[in-house]
């Protein structure tokens, strides 16, 4: 994956680095429902997350956890890619 200029100067900005990515894309690549958020998630089903648990973990800090799941591409395969797309895509929608 690409970082876009405006994706690196967020990272500049927040202070974020590559280290924190990396911890969260060894924890999907070993944990493919994210601790139990797409219980499904190795069959590729994201049809029926744990909102709350979602919530109560990524909502809080969600800004800065949406930069971390962009950047934790880097470190994951195509499965760890689609589930770090899904948990993005739901945190767009309930962390507003």
């Amino acid at each position: 994956m690409a970082l876009s200029a405006q994706e690196l100067e967020m990272l500049k900005s927040n202070s974020l680095n590559l280290h924190n990515a990396k911890a969260i894309g060894d924890m999907i690549n070993n944990d493919l429902t994210a601790g139990g958020i797409f219980d499904n998630a190795e069959e590729e089903d994201f049809s029926n997350p744990d909102i709350e648990a979602f919530k109560n973990k990524y909502c809080g800090w969600w800004p800065i956890a949406r930069i971390l799941l962009n950047l934790a591409k880097i470190f994951t395969k195509k499965k760890g890619d689609r589930v770090l797309n899904e948990m993005i895509k739901l945190g767009d929608e309930v962390c507003k």
